[in-house]
């Protein structure tokens, strides 16, 4: 039943701070880049899909490699384990925005403000006010999308090796 009372408030917040558009911070603060210019993430890959290990305000969650999504995308389930974990509060929800699907369906997500995406460990890539997008269930996929990946000089996927290569600007 907590659960569910977590979702409803989440939720209810998402709703009520939907107008809400002062304030808006820019989509990725490289800022906090440090020197290491190649960063070499081992994937696992399932049915085709491509995952690997990305932390998310300090939680580490495997995303699907995606450059068909626009930008970072999580689902209910995520956002409950960062607000259990004290990693989301009130103060990161943005607002909503509507989005376009594989299927060609316009649906309506939560928009929240990520504090720092870690990508290959403390040595590796770490952004700084991301902007993601929470689906409304429970169910949709986590998805590491262009928003990210668009910072980057270059992104190379080495199917022998099955790891995925950034390069930094």
């Amino acid at each position: 039943m907590r659960i569910v009372n977590i979702i409803v408030f989440l939720v209810m917040v998402l709703a009520c701070s939907s107008c809400n558009t002062k304030g808006k911070k820019p989509p990725v603060d490289l800022s906090g880049l440090n020197s290491v210019t190649d960063i070499s993430i081992p994937y696992t890959e399932l049915n085709g899909v491509k995952t690997i290990p990305v932390k998310l305000n300090g939680i580490t969650m495997s995303m699907i490699y995606d450059t068909g999504c626009s930008g970072v995308h999580l689902s209910l389930n995520e956002l409950q384990t960062l607000f259990k974990n004290g990693k989301f509060s009130e103060d990161d929800i943005i607002g909503s925005n509507y989005s376009q699907i594989a299927d060609g369906s316009i649906v309506e997500n939560g928009l929240i403000n990520l504090r720092e995406v870690e990508i290959g460990g403390e040595d590796g890539l770490v952004l700084h006010n991301v902007e993601a997008t929470v689906a409304l269930n429970q169910n949709a996929p986590i998805l590491l999308g262009n928003d990210v990946l668009d910072e980057l000089a270059s992104v190379k996927v080495d199917n022998v090796n099955k790891t995925i290569n950034f390069t930094r600007y």
